[in-house]
């Protein structure tokens, strides 16, 4: 669209909705800026941007940027040119000649509030990786926009708080959840980063679904079609989020309160089962029924990086030139006279302690569990799916509560 009466016309549009969007350097992955339009300056082909965060000082004048927005249900892309500063925050941008539709948003997007308590889980590879999180913003047949409240280092399970670099455009996401959607569970898919930008000081992240097969669309388009027919019975209920950086209502509070789970619930949140994919369990145990069978607990409940080994001498060999980031934690089978290695775990302890902390738990067979007296190696129920309280100490001594 080159029509210059047309363009004015949607900037007007812009101006009297006051829609914020995101714009960015040409040609480069930084994180965008969030802005919207101050005033439009006809006579002078000018329009007037109001960011969220200051453009850097050495940013020169003719430099390019993209403007991209939505108008109705269909999303624009359009070349600007930057000017100069005007005030704080304030910059003079010229009047964009052109409008191109931009395919990232061909399908209508479902606006979800933080109440809703919708929310994303991603995965950016296999351990070491990263995984984020946060209370979904929109969806759409095409993809989603969630929020990032959180970005946790898969190996270690530290919290991390990622540069602009981080969040750039292509980056796959081979792992993909949705949790709590209308009637939906849990939906799974793939993805790749489309954008980021920033609002009232958050993150928003747009992410592109991969190739879903009959019965992933099929899923998501009952969701989408309960959710039309939700706003079409709804007065007032818009067709689009809320205007970006608006005051937050105080029945949507920010971060960890906005997720917590209905009382009496007893499903480990996203976060916790994220970690229990990539906590590391070494299983010290004589192969055999038994075995299988604590292996087949642990799996069930989300703990899928097992590893066995036969005796504790040969665990002690492997431990001593383990050369991941983190150990993993030991999980020992009482031997059948019902003493414990104390002095060799306790010496291994401190060899490693240097470098390395290893966390050694006994598993415990009921009132036949041994009292080791050492805080350095407390016991854990005998992992069965008939139990619900191992998995939740298993949480406490692997660092996830």
């Amino acid at each position: 669209m080159e029509d210059p009466a047309q363009i004015q016309q949607t900037m007007l549009n812009l101006i009297q909705l006051e829609t914020e969007f995101p714009i960015k350097v040409e040609g480069t992955h930084t994180l965008p800026y969030t802005a919207r339009i101050a005033h439009l300056d006809t006579s002078q082909g000018m329009l007037h941007l109001k960011l969220i965060r200051p453009l850097p000082h050495e940013m020169a004048p003719g430099a390019l940027f993209e403007m991209v927005f939505s108008v109705g249900e269909q999303r624009f892309e359009a070349p600007t040119v930057f000017s100069g500063r005007e005030a704080y925050l304030l910059y003079r941008f010229a009047l964009p000649t052109q409008m191109v539709p931009s395919d990232r948003r061909r399908h209508k997007r479902y606006p979800f509030r933080p109440r809703e308590k919708a929310y994303v889980v991603v995965q950016d590879g296999s351990v070491p990786g990263h995984g984020l999180s946060g209370p979904l913003v929109n969806l759409s047949l095409g993809g989603l926009a969630f929020r990032v409240d959180r970005v946790m280092r898969l190996d270690d399970h530290l919290r991390v708080t990622p540069g602009p670099g981080f969040f750039e455009r292509g980056k796959a996401f081979p792992m993909l959840k949705i949790r709590d959607l209308p009637k939906l569970p849990v939906f799974e898919a793939r993805g790749i980063l489309a954008n980021a930008y920033e609002r009232g000081g958050e993150t928003i992240v747009g992410i592109q679904f991969g190739e879903m097969g009959e019965d992933e669309l099929r899923e998501l388009q009952t969701v989408l079609e309960l959710r039309d027919l939700v706003q079409r019975s709804t007065p007032g209920l818009p067709g689009e989020a809320p205007r970006e950086g608006s005051p937050r209502s105080p029945a949507e509070p920010k971060g960890p309160a906005a997720r917590i789970p209905p009382a009496g619930s007893q499903t480990p949140d996203a976060l916790r089962q994220l970690g229990r994919r990539s906590t590391r369990l070494l299983l010290v145990m004589a192969p055999g029924p038994e075995r299988e069978q604590v292996c087949g607990a642990l799996g069930a409940q989300g703990f899928l990086r097992q590893e066995t080994l036969n005796s504790l001498d040969q665990a002690l060999a492997n431990l001593r030139f383990d050369q991941g980031a983190t150990l993993p934690m030991v999980l020992l089978e009482p031997s059948p006279s019902g003493s414990t290695p104390l002095e060799d775990l306790q010496i291994l302890q401190r060899e490693l302690g240097e470098r390395k902390e290893l966390q050694v738990v006994l598993l415990s067979r009921g009132e036949a569990a041994p009292n080791t007296g050492d805080s350095a190696l407390p016991t854990l129920p005998w992992p069965t799916a008939e139990d619900p309280t191992w998995p939740l100490l298993l949480d406490e001594l692997a660092g996830l509560l």
